[in-house]
């Protein structure tokens, strides 16, 4: 503590150093003891700027730090993109970590890859001779990149990607899944139950190609047999041939 304060007494008679784009006010700053971010990745131009920033503030709080703190600390945690923007700036642009957090968003909202819509997974299809794992694995890909989808909108898509695994695309059809985990765990019993030789090859991607969505997909869904009926019609598609994709 006295060692801080003998630095601000130093800094506020000779002027603190640091990036000339900060004010002498905002370059005020008290360190946290031993001060250290852990397992935080450097900024890269890429991610969604507010959401990496936001989780930089949690962790720079996590370690006793302030906004001087996450001010100073900041050129740390950027890449070559990150340093050339903040160093190409004019001298005092920042007296504030605020006005230095808005400045970071607005530069790189435009750079950073975008979340996806409905209309990105409405154009994933199913390939020919392509195992259903693949599908679901790309699927889900795109799902995950898209922060506001209802779940039947992504019902809808995945159903309609359905172009070369028709059996299983007439089984939802006949009896639509009212949740994504429904309908994947639809997917996972009948690739199960009637897989073809690419399917059989390599279950546990599949398993987690359905993982990625976050699932804790549980036993297959109920299944009518031909020995048990129920009294109600049967849909065709639950009784698909063995040689069915």
């Amino acid at each position: 503590m006295q060692e801080n304060l003998r630095r601000i007494e130093y800094d506020a008679t000779h002027g603190p150093p640091g990036l000339r784009q900060f004010s002498s006010h905002l370059l005020q700053v008290v360190w946290p003891r031993n001060f250290k971010l852990e397992k935080l990745k450097k900024y890269d131009g890429k991610e969604n700027a507010e959401n990496w920033i936001t989780l930089y503030e949690i962790a720079v709080r996590s370690a006793a730090g302030d906004e001087h703190v996450m001010a100073n600390y900041f050129p740390v945690v950027l890449n070559q993109a990150g340093h050339q923007w903040l160093l190409g700036l004019p001298e005092d642009s920042f007296d504030s970590w605020e006005e230095l957090r808005q400045a970071f968003i607005d530069n790189f909202i435009t750079t950073c890859e975008q979340p996806g819509n409905k209309y990105d997974l409405e154009r994933i299809r199913d390939r020919k001779n392509e195992p259903l794992r693949d599908y679901i694995r790309r699927f889900s890909d795109m799902r995950l990149k898209i922060p506001k989808i209802s779940h039947d909108e992504a019902i809808s898509a995945f159903i309609k990607g359905l172009c070369f695994h028709e059996a299983l695309r007439n089984k939802l059809l006949c009896k639509r899944p009212t949740t994504m985990a429904e309908l994947l765990a639809t997917a996972k019993w009948w690739k199960l139950s009637y897989s073809d030789p690419l399917e059989t090859a390599g279950a546990d991607g599949f398993s987690a190609s359905i993982y990625r969505l976050g699932f804790q997909l549980s036993s297959s869904p109920r299944h009518t047999s031909s020995g048990g009926r129920s009294g109600k019609n049967t849909c065709s598609a639950d009784r698909p041939s063995r040689t069915a994709a």
